[in-house]
């Protein structure tokens, strides 16, 4: 813990404008507006959780990891009233933030070297490591916005030039609809064909072309001159003359324009969702557009509108005063008293308190995180290899699966557990639904039992430890809490009932059943 205090002090002082008064008072103003959704709909919000779920929550939210036991017991020790905030500071500035957003960019921007995508292994790794570092460095998401929707050259060399050249249609109906979806959670299918056309001619003029370097291609604007009537789509008319301007620089000083809210809404329902498991607006990645769109939205629902307008301005005014930092929203989402609110509630008001923020929901892990938790308890992890295409692709043994780029390269676990193949773009092409083959496959698994019964040796210090500390371990080790009473006399009672012969039969078991619990297997 005192690494991780060490690390949240520097970056204190390295970032002033995320911390301080001012995002004290922010944070404030940000659950006063929920305590006022919470009245309005007559809910009383779930409390906050306890410490170990915090850390356990953060962890595997924020870094993609269960936690390090020792750091855990730590932070249930510690007594400072800030210890949160402080150890929220120090995972997003951990590398494994960096690299677990990096995964949900390429979910979002369809990272694959593989069909229908065919970016090729060198484009792969270029364009996820642009996304590393737009979290690493926490640049800004609206620069981020204009440089993928302007940028030209090698799609080896110039990652941003990846945007268009990362979609299975490249006509461009099919370019506007990708960057519809990916930067503004639109569907264009829902538009007039009139209306589709019109705005498909902003990205009319992009063109492809290979180079003699294998698989590489240039990304450009066509220099011939034309007159092109393009539509936004909420409505607005635009004449490009393309011997002046740049259609794509048209429609990017369109949405990245400070009083286009679309940008930013749709980030801020991305971040909410990657944070909890849901958005404020649903489906996360078809929302309505602003009603009006420059006029004060209506107080009329739609059904993917947000189910707070209230909520969702606010968190859109932070982050824009923020210059659009992603740390910084997510900073105050992880801050926020309904992200550290507890997950139970009765189930006659669970729905209405999953819709206005007044419980946290219930989520099964992701393929990659529940992946590498298996992997990191019991020090076995899989073996990540792509020989189709070429160039050849060996990820270093022990490698984290939240860091594989490509979406062509998977195994069989992370398959049956829904990990997105990332050919649309689209949320819902990740499965994070639970399947009798996944149950199947942690009850029966005979190499993951195996595992499972070296972890007494792996955890218990060579039998050291007192029974009641065997105990505790283990459930650490797994569950990230310590055993409840009722949690310890069952176990005992179980223990002594066994044949002497039997008893180390025990501990390999209690692994076993603690990994085939839903609390192991969910974000909760």
């Amino acid at each position: 813990m005192k690494n991780l205090l060490t690390t949240a002090f520097l970056v204190t002082v390295m970032c002033c404008s995320l911390r301080g008064a001012d995002f004290s008072e922010d944070l404030a103003e940000f659950n006063a507006e929920l305590a006022k959704s919470w009245k309005k709909h007559d809910l009383i919000p779930a409390p906050v959780i306890d410490d170990a779920a915090f850390f356990r929550r953060l962890s595997l939210r924020v870094k993609g990891k269960l936690p390090v036991i020792a750091e855990l017991k730590q932070f249930i020790a510690d007594k400072a009233p800030d210890k949160r905030r402080k150890l929220i500071d120090a995972f997003l500035a951990s590398e494994e933030f960096a690299q677990l957003m990096a995964m949900r960019y390429a979910d979002m921007f369809r990272i694959k070297s593989e069909f229908p995508i065919n970016l090729w292994p060198n484009a792969v790794q270029c364009y996820h490591r642009y996304f590393y570092l737009l979290t690493r460095d926490d640049l800004s998401w609206r620069k981020t916005a204009r440089e993928l929707l302007t940028a030209s050259g090698s799609n080896f060399r110039i990652p941003a030039s990846n945007f268009f050249r990362a979609n299975a249609d490249r006509t461009p109906k099919g370019l506007a609809a990708g960057t519809a979806l990916a930067l503004m959670n639109f569907r264009t299918d829902k538009m007039s064909k009139e209306d589709q056309q019109s705005f498909a001619l902003f990205f009319s003029r992009v063109r492809f072309k290979s180079t003699k370097e294998w698989k590489e291609e240039i990304v450009y604007t066509a220099p011939e001159a034309v007159i092109l009537k393009c539509r936004t789509p909420d409505g607005r008319n635009f004449t490009v003359n393309t011997a002046k301007e740049d259609p794509r620089v048209v429609f990017a000083d369109w949405l990245c324009d400070k009083n286009n809210p679309i940008l930013s809404r749709a980030y801020v329902n991305r971040a909410w969702y990657w944070m909890t498991g849901i958005g404020l607006a649903n489906p996360v990645d078809d929302m309505a557009l602003p009603r009006g769109f420059w006029e004060a939205l209506s107080a009329a629902p739609r059904p993917n509108d947000p189910a707070d307008e209230n909520i969702m301005k606010f968190l859109v005014r932070y982050f824009e005063k923020n210059n659009c930092s992603t740390k910084a929203l997510y900073r105050l989402i992880l801050n926020s008293r309904a992200w550290q609110a507890d997950w139970r509630s009765k189930a006659k008001e669970l729905a209405a308190k999953e819709k206005y923020l007044a419980v946290y929901p219930v989520r099964r892990l992701e393929s990659e995180i529940i992946n590498d938790a298996l992997a990191s308890l019991t020090g076995s992890h899989e073996r990540y290899v792509s020989v189709i295409p070429e160039p050849f692709t060996f990820i270093p043994r022990g490698s984290a699966a939240v860091t594989l780029a490509d979406g062509s390269m998977s195994t069989g676990t992370l398959d049956k557990f829904g990990r997105s193949p990332r050919d649309s773009g689209k949320i819902s092409e990740r499965n994070n639904n639970s399947t009798g083959a996944q149950r199947l496959h942690l009850m029966n698994s005979g190499v993951l039992y195996r595992q499972l019964a070296s972890l007494p040796g792996r955890f218990f210090k060579g039998g050291r430890l007192s029974w009641n500390s065997q105990l505790d371990t283990a459930y650490m080790a797994v569950l990230s809490r310590y055993p409840t009473a009722a949690e310890k006399k069952a176990a005992k009672t179980y223990f002594d009932k066994l044949p002497s012969r039997d008893r180390w039969k025990f501990w390999h078991e209690l692994f076993w059943t603690l990994v085939n619990t839903g609390e192991f297997s969910y974000h909760h």
